[in-house]
């Protein structure tokens, strides 16, 4: 460990911290060329590495033996060409987004957690998120990443072959840099609408789906979070204000504009940008299935709240939390997961399944064992899951 150790203190110096005890070490690079470099040296000693990124989906990366690749000074933003954007892996996706709306630009998707969360962290896991209405999941808006392979080589990767590392967790190479598709913002334009009961908020989801309406994004959220107030009930925001919106409504009120601009601004649930995060549980139902499950959940489990997403392919992403008494939010527990599971499957639908779990099951699978194998034989950026 110790010839590793200094090996390392020489490349980075002062970005090197050397864990004490069962604590890991780690570096922090400032280029993707210095990424290559920690992974080429961590090959070489047969040390295990964990990529991290703004860490809220490593809760476990500090823990045993090996090294942490800090990712957060990859923050370089190229110049926008067209609709696409070339960006290094540690910037925030809120900070990115905000860059491109000084241009007149939007990311296509990106996530609800984006005040908190990478670029590179949420690009190995992908998923559903803002914008997945009209552009589906954030691995369908990627042109093309650079990943960091164990033996030192910068790879560029995009086509058929970006499944092999889009959602992969780190496990077959460290994304340093992606190229991201965009989209214009000049019709975007917040519209919200509050309804009673959960009956009314879907069906007024499933008109809008079968109308095929030209929205960006369509989302809504439980009472309780109150994202417009004390009283509104159930609340939808979408964005552009489709002029036909209204047709669509089953037994809502649109609400001013000035708060649909305040509902539209707490899209980002729940990661602000300071305090604990809880660990989100998902779900996905069919929209066909959205109305029986909110009122199920309404019933059976009236302590969970819930954000949702529409994605294009018809399915609703419910992203679930326990409301605490102090009106906190706290991580699901072994018990309410399996209920909220169960509801989800009563309706049509199931787990929301991202990363591994989701590629492991996909038809290259064994073309994804195969380029592990490929480049990481000695399996430093950990293991893909058996099955």
């Amino acid at each position: 460990m110790g010839d590793v150790h200094a090996e390392l203190r020489e490349a980075f110096g002062e970005r090197f911290v050397e864990g004490g005890g069962s604590e890991r070490a780690s570096v922090a690079p400032t280029t993707p060329e210095e990424v290559a470099l920690a992974l080429k040296i961590a090959q070489r000693h047969g040390l295990p590495v964990t990529p991290l990124g703004a860490g809220t989906a490593a809760s476990d990366a500090a823990k045993g033996s090996g090294l942490i690749l800090r990712l957060g000074h990859l923050r370089g933003i190229s110049t926008i060409e067209g609709d696409a954007v070339e960006v290094e892996a540690g910037i925030p996706w809120v900070e990115l987004e905000d860059h491109l709306h000084a241009a007149g630009k939007s990311l296509r998707v990106y996530p609800t957690s984006a005040p908190r969360s990478s670029v590179g962290g949420w690009l190995a896991r992908n998923g559903l998120g803002v914008g997945s209405y009209a552009y589906g999941w954030l691995g369908e808006n990627v042109a093309g990443v650079e990943v960091a392979l164990p033996g030192g080589e910068l790879r560029a990767v995009k086509g058929e072959e970006l499944d092999l590392v889009v959602g992969a967790e780190g496990t077959t190479g460290v994304i340093v840099r992606s190229t991201l598709l965009l989209r214009d913002t000049a019709r975007d334009r917040p519209f919200a609408a509050a309804f009673e009961t959960p009956g009314a908020l879907a069906r007024t989801i499933e008109r809008v789906h079968e109308a095929r309406m030209p929205l960006w994004h369509l989302g809504f959220a439980s009472p309780a979070l109150a994202l417009s107030g004390e009283g509104n009930g159930y609340v939808l925001f979408c964005t552009p204000a489709e002029p036909d919106l209204g047709s669509a409504m089953s037994g809502g009120r649109a609400l001013p504009a000035a708060e649909a601009y305040r509902v539209w601004g707490s899209r980002f649930f729940p990661a602000g940008h300071t305090g604990e995060i809880p660990s989100p549980t998902g779900a996905l139902v069919p929209v066909e299935g959205l109305g029986e499950t909110l009122t199920r959940l309404g019933r059976e489990a009236p302590q969970l709240v819930v954000q949702g997403s529409l994605s294009r392919s018809g399915e609703v992403l419910l992203i679930s939390f326990r409301l605490a008494p102090d009106g906190s939010l706290r991580t699901l527990g072994e018990n309410e997961r399996e209920l909220l599971s169960g509801i989800a499957s009563g309706s049509g639908g199931g787990r929301y399944v991202v990363g591994l779990r989701r590629l492991m099951h996909a038809p290259r699978a064994e073309v994804l064992r195969r380029f592990k194998r490929d480049v990481d034989p000695g399996c430093i950026l950990g293991p893909l899951p058996e099955g």
